[in-house]
């Protein structure tokens, strides 16, 4: 079996999650020849794929072994250390994969994410640049950039970045609620309503496009249009903690107390270590006990 063949074989077992079939063949592959280090990594990528991480390490390891300089398994490493949290090595091991193939893409952006991971921005800002020289239009590459970049709170150099990702992938639902964020952290609030639009016009079933609509809406004074904002967010998904929690906030302004409540008490149902509607309803459950008249003394003051 050429090489060729036994890939494209490969291929289709993967696509259709034979992983077991995927295992079988490459075992087989590596019965009649143990030097063939592609097959190797490949068997070392559907061990790992299945969960055997200590078996796929033994795998890239014994490519290494024999080939120092072996890129793909210096990648293989990189994920195996990564997994087991030992992350400093598996920087290591990417940072040689990308010196060994600097064209592999998969690399510089494992390498980008766990950077990333450990607020090592700058140095994460060298494997978006390294993608985006091998492609200019890595809709990823530029979305990973304005995240480091707004993290830093460069706001206007997150928003170029964000507009790249999506004039590369314009239905990109993750780039357009970051540059909406990113617009509003600016105060520049009718442009960041002008984005939302558009996006929502895009993609009309993401609900954290209308909730970000919502928040925009109650920023510039618009409470009632905000209120049925985040009740299009809840038609399309009652789960929306975030969500409930703005409601509740725009309700709570408005002075309607119980159905500011019912929104904390239906994001807290969802997720009761939710801090920012805990510390709300706990506000209006205080603001209720103070106006409350307390024992005789209180109801003689009252009368």
């Amino acid at each position: 079996m050429t090489d060729s063949n036994w890939q494209y074989q490969l291929n289709d077992l993967l696509y259709n999650g034979d992983l077991e079939g995927a295992v079988n063949l490459l075992d087989g592959l590596l019965r009649k020849n143990s030097r063939n280090h592609h097959a190797r990594t490949a068997y070392a990528k559907v061990l790992f794929e299945q969960g055997e991480i200590d078996r796929a390490r033994e795998e890239y390891n014994t490519v290494l072994r024999q080939d120092k300089q072996n890129a793909e398994a210096l990648k293989g490493v990189g994920d195996v250390l990564e997994v087991f949290g030992d992350y400093e090595k598996a920087v290591n091991s990417y940072t040689a994969a990308t010196e060994i193939d600097p064209k592999d893409s998969e690399t510089w952006k494992s390498l980008g994410l766990l950077l990333t991971k450990l607020k090592k921005f700058g140095k994460a800002d060298k494997c978006w640049n390294a993608l985006l020289r091998l492609n200019p239009r890595d809709h990823e590459a530029w979305y990973n950039k304005g995240l480091s970049l707004q993290t830093l709170r460069k706001y206007e150099d997150a928003e170029k970045c964000y507009k790249k990702a999506i004039d590369a992938k314009a239905n990109f639902r993750e780039a357009h609620n970051e540059l909406i964020t990113t617009i509003r952290k600016q105060n520049r609030y009718d442009d960041a309503l002008k984005t939302c639009d558009t996006a929502i016009q895009i993609s009309p079933r993401d609900d954290t496009l209308y909730r970000n609509r919502g928040v925009l809406l109650f920023k510039l004074g618009r409470t009632d249009e905000s209120l049925k904002a985040f009740d299009e967010a809840l038609d399309i998904n009652s789960f929306g903690v975030d969500t409930w929690t703005n409601k509740g906030t725009v309700l709570k302004s408005l002075k309607r107390t119980d159905e500011a409540l019912h929104a904390f008490n239906k994001a807290l149902e969802m997720n009761p270590n939710f801090v920012p509607a805990q510390h709300a309803r706990n506000q209006i459950l205080e603001e209720i006990k103070a106006t409350k008249p307390k024992g005789l003394l209180g109801r003689l003051f009252k009368h």
